[in-house]
């Protein structure tokens, strides 16, 4: 499988070309696409406060405890906001670079791990497969723990791998650090993956003696150091409330029902996992096929047999839990994408096998729907949003044309060339999307519009209607949201953000004109921004009114 030694690459070239790779798919885009509500508009504004505060310890939005996740993903935004930006700043590339970052350790790491399952080449297309999946390129656009803790958790995976086969201690002191950085960043996830995935191995495999690997003490000790300290700081400093609220108030919930609208009933990952590992559904089917006959008893090679056991232990186990949990979110299954990333590159290095040519035919077909409706909606949005006829329309029939040859290719035995196609396509899709489409979606742009039209002010900011949290990343912590807006009290330099639809609210344009009026100031009308306000899925008109001193 790794080729001839002639002819073999080395592993700085494979790896090179998987870093260019990712980088490819996941930096277009992250200097100009909006801040994405709600979640990474959260996360970088709690990061944001850390810097402002110097408050390293305590995770805050505005002036509310965020005591959901440890302070991993905000001590690595910290460190490049402080790089890169001057005080006051938003830039949000820079909070963004973090994700990037684990995209490409979640990469190399995949790489790494398969180096032990499939040798070179396939260790380098199980990367270039995680690099180019929907999902794993949208999670390294964006600020939020998802594609770091992607990046530990393959890292764990490969070093289990690795040491499933009698690696070097290195190897385990590796895993002891992967998996206590994980934690930093989101808490039990990476654990629990790992303890399912050991339970159901030794319960398929029947024997114990390969986890003596993993006992390495100063590992052990160093993954302590990594959270316990903090553990410890942070329950003196909260009085344990944040252990309360992070287990009572967050996992507890999303555990026991559909937190925040967000539930959906078990298959939902099933159904949806075309989507998003996209396009390497071309190579997924055939390569759960391969896995699983890789997997039984009679298969010729052991060491083959273990670590496809293995993958698919940390797979599909931990995925069955993600389908009974009642909350479900498309981003929870990317630390398992790795597991998938190998299992579908091993199908890609035994094309001969006639038994794989159905699985082939139903990868194929999956990925032309997928690729259909990925290409007609981007374009779509792109021309219904950006508000003004686009140029990128014309150039959408040359990817569905990529789309069509690609599966031509794999139905009709070309697999090899059809994979190619696929990633080409995707690999142009990309850029083009987020470089050049999302920014141009004005509608869904409202934070950035009225940050645009309040280039300075020195006054209070009143934004009763319009809550998200972007607005506050855009305009500054001490933007005031909801009914903090005081009914009288105004003063001269005040804002105010009254969304015109909402004719009968207390907080109504009409309203807050009289109110200002009543104080014996004067209101001015600034610009109207409106657009779609997609968290809630509402039409929004913003108008912008400024209070001043009543010309003598």
């Amino acid at each position: 499988m790794s080729g001839s030694p002639q002819t073999r690459k080395s592993h700085g070239f494979y790896a090179a070309i998987l870093v260019l790779i990712t980088l490819w798919m996941s930096l277009p885009g992250i200097a100009s696409m909006q801040v994405i509500d709600r979640d990474e508009a959260r996360y970088v504004q709690a990061t944001v406060q850390m810097v402002e505060s110097g408050d390293y310890l305590n995770i805050k939005f505005q002036d509310r405890a965020r005591n959901k996740k440890p302070a991993g993903i905000y001590w690595m935004q910290s460190a490049f906001v402080k790089a890169f930006t001057e005080p006051g700043e938003r830039k949000i590339w820079t909070h963004r670079l973090v994700s990037v970052l684990g995209a490409l350790l979640a990469v190399l790491s995949t790489y790494w791990g398969a180096l032990a399952v499939l040798g070179r080449r396939g260790a380098f297309w199980s990367g270039a497969i995680l690099a180019t999946t929907l999902l794993m390129t949208f999670e390294a656009h964006i600020a939020k723990t998802d594609a770091m803790l992607c990046g530990f958790s393959a890292l764990c995976l490969a070093a289990l791998l690795r040491l499933q086969k009698g690696d070097k201690p290195l190897t385990a002191l590796i895993f002891w650090i992967a998996l206590g950085a994980a934690v930093m960043i989101k808490g039990p996830i990476t654990p629990g993956i790992i303890l399912v995935t050991v339970i159901s191995f030794l319960i398929w495999q029947k024997e114990l003696r390969w986890l003596r690997n993993l006992i390495h003490i100063p590992g052990i000790i160093i993954a302590l150091l990594i959270v316990v300290p903090w553990a410890i700081a942070i329950g003196f400093e909260t009085d344990g409330a944040f252990f309360r609220e992070a287990i009572g108030g967050d996992l507890a919930p999303k555990i026991a029902g559909g937190q925040e609208k967000h539930g959906a009933l078990p298959g939902y990952y099933l159904l949806t996992l075309p989507i998003f590992f996209w396009p390497g559904i071309l190579l997924l089917v055939p390569g759960l096929v391969f896995a699983f006959k890789a997997a039984r008893k009679n298969s010729g090679d052991e060491d083959l047999r273990n670590s496809v056991r293995l993958l698919l232990c940390w797979a599909l186990p931990f995925w069955l839990i993600l389908e009974l949990v009642p909350t479900k979110l498309p981003n929870y299954p990317l630390p398992l994408y790795p597991a998938l990333a190998i299992m579908a590159a091993g199908s890609f290095l035994v094309l001969s096998q006639d038994v794989l040519k159905k699985s082939f035919r139903i990868g194929s077909v999956l990925f032309l729907i997928i690729a259909l409706l990925l290409t007609g909606a981007i374009f779509a949005a792109d021309g219904r949003l950006a508000g003004e006829a686009s140029p990128l329309f014309w150039i959408s029939p040359g990817f569905i044309l990529i789309a069509f040859a690609a599966v031509v290719l794999a139905w009709t035995g070309r697999v090899r060339h059809g994979v190619i196609a696929a990633l080409a396509l995707t690999a142009l899709l990309t850029p083009v999307t987020y470089q050049f489409i999302f920014p141009r979606l004005s509608d869904l742009q409202i934070a950035d519009r009225i940050r645009a039209e309040i280039p300075t002010n020195d006054g209070r900011i009143f934004s009763p209607h319009f809550t998200e949290p972007s607005l506050v990343y855009a305009l500054g912590t001490d933007i005031k949201l909801g009914d903090k807006v005081p009914m009288g009290g105004f003063k001269a330099g005040d804002i105010i953000l009254s969304d015109a639809v909402k004719k009968d609210s207390d907080y109504s344009v009409s309203a807050m004109v009289q109110l200002i009026s009543d104080a014996g100031l004067c209101p001015v009308m600034g610009a109207k921004v409106d657009g779609t306000n997609y968290s809630k899925g509402d039409e929004v008109e913003i108008q912008i009114i400024k209070v001043e001193r009543c010309a003598p």
